[in-house]
């Protein structure tokens, strides 16, 4: 639906405006507040008649509107504010009245019932029990759509795992070569901390879905007739399909956020994790190592013609800081509640909205442009192994530590780069029978449990 320029708000909200400034309340949050006040609107019709028969079909389309973005251009405050979200209420109550009698006045202009932005929009509620109810179903939503990127990242990992189960690599510790391992247990070892994203993500869905619905102010239900309450909670779920339920400690919810900053720290470890992914394959994909190959996007310098810069995974690392630290700041904004309310939650809605915008981009960069482009540099991974010391240290229950360490400097001395060379040289060089060699050197016994 195409939006109109026409500004529908009213004096409270040019008084906002006055003080915080203008910009551009967040389509998805807005689309929130919207269901939050058509099902408010419909349980107060429902239960108490609040409007005119002729009335509450254009009060339906006036908010449908809003949830569909037609008024967006009527939204014109900034996420960041004092005041605990009350001027954003007042602003979509304002709207949503206007419009209604405009369109309302419009069919029936002999009529002189007009829609008040406070004592009707707004009657049986407050911002403290609407506002975070927007707030949760925004954060619900990004969750499912992180947890979506998070489960094709899994996929693309595991298949890997699959692809390159039989390709031995060089296993590191604090940088130095440590033992053989299989190029797939390295993407194994990546799949796991993106599978416990997705576990916790789920989780943290869960708990999330409750709202504080019909609190009010302070949690008591003041002024909402419970007839009302059940209504609007129910009429919520139908609206946004979400399985919402109102708790049953109105004063905890709206007191508390603790949930929501529980969904912040499970997205900066969400964060975390990629960062150490981008973090190990630029290790992998850098010159001093070439064991994967980072492709050209675009060119990496203005004077090096033949540099390549890892632009996606400094895209995904640089994403990744942000959210952790944004994690780290809505717990802030969290723990400074007092008493009855925690007037930081429009900060900690402007933090999970960047926050989601840094994870849904890292993993649609990680799961598709990345794992499409990243390359193998098998010759490479080979030779690296046969130099090291790493496929030495395998033969360590048939050689002794002493022995092994004397050889060292031979085998890198003799240049080997292969498996095979390497076999060939302790043929020589020790006891050992070529079967046990050709044994030790296989990818299940050098990557699994001993027999």
């Amino acid at each position: 639906m195409s939006e109109t320029t026409k500004l529908y708000y009213g004096e409270e909200t040019k008084k906002a405006l006055a003080v915080l400034g203008g910009a551009r309340m967040p389509r998805m949050l807005v689309r929130a507040y919207g269901e939050v006040k058509l099902a408010t609107l419909r349980a107060q019709q429902q239960t108490a008649r609040i409007y005119p028969d002729d009335y509450f079909p254009f009060l339906e389309k006036a908010v449908q509107n809003v949830i569909d973005g037609v008024y967006d251009t009527s939204f014109p405050l900034p996420l960041a504010q004092g005041g605990a979200g009350t001027s954003i209420h007042m602003n979509i109550c304002e709207v949503i009245a206007c419009a209604a009698n405009e369109m309302y006045a419009e069919s029936y202009p002999s009529s002189t019932f007009r829609a008040h932005p406070l004592d009707h929009i707004a009657r049986f509620q407050s911002t403290n029990d609407t506002f975070p109810t927007a707030v949760i179903i925004m954060v619900y939503r990004e969750l499912e759509d992180i947890e979506n990127g998070i489960i094709k990242l899994q996929e693309q990992l595991v298949l890997r795992e699959t692809q390159y189960e039989n390709v031995l690599i060089t296993g590191r510790t604090e940088l130095q070569d440590a033992l053989p391992m299989t190029l797939g247990q390295v993407f194994s070892a990546w799949s796991g901390p993106v599978e416990r994203d997705r576990w916790r993500f789920n989780k943290l869905r869960e708990r999330l879905r409750t709202i504080p619905l019909g609190g009010t102010a302070v949690g008591t239900g003041f002024s909402a007739p419970v007839e009302y309450v059940f209504a609007a909670e129910k009429e919520l779920r139908r609206i946004t399909k979400l399985p919402l339920s109102r708790s049953q400690n109105l004063c905890d919810q709206v007191s508390h956020t603790d949930s929501l900053a529980e969904c912040a720290y499970g997205m900066g470890l969400c964060a975390d994790n990629l960062c150490k992914f981008a973090g190990d394959l630029l290790l992998y994909t850098s010159s001093l190592c070439g064991e994967m190959k980072h492709g050209e996007v675009q060119y990496g310098s203005t004077i090096m013609p033949d540099k390549v810069n890892p632009v996606l995974l400094e895209l995904i690392r640089g994403k990744c800081l942000e959210c952790s630290a944004l994690a780290s700041l809505t717990g802030e904004y969290s723990r400074g509640g007092q008493l009855q309310l925690n007037a930081n939650l429009p900060f900690m809605a402007l933090e999970f909205i960047r926050m989601s915008e840094d994870l849904t981009t890292s993993l649609s960069i990680a799961s598709e442009k990345l794992m499409n482009m990243l390359q193998i540099n098998d010759g490479i991974i080979e030779a690296h192994l046969a130099s090291s010391g790493a496929l030495l240290n395998v033969f360590k229950d048939v050689l002794s530590y002493t022995e092994i360490k004397s050889m060292l400097p031979e085998i890198r001395k003799a240049g080997i780069t292969t498996k095979n060379a390497l076999a060939d040289f302790l043929e020589t060089h020790t006891s050992l029978k070529r079967e046990i060699i050709d044994e030790k050197l296989t990818v299940t016994s050098m990557t699994g449990y001993t027999k």
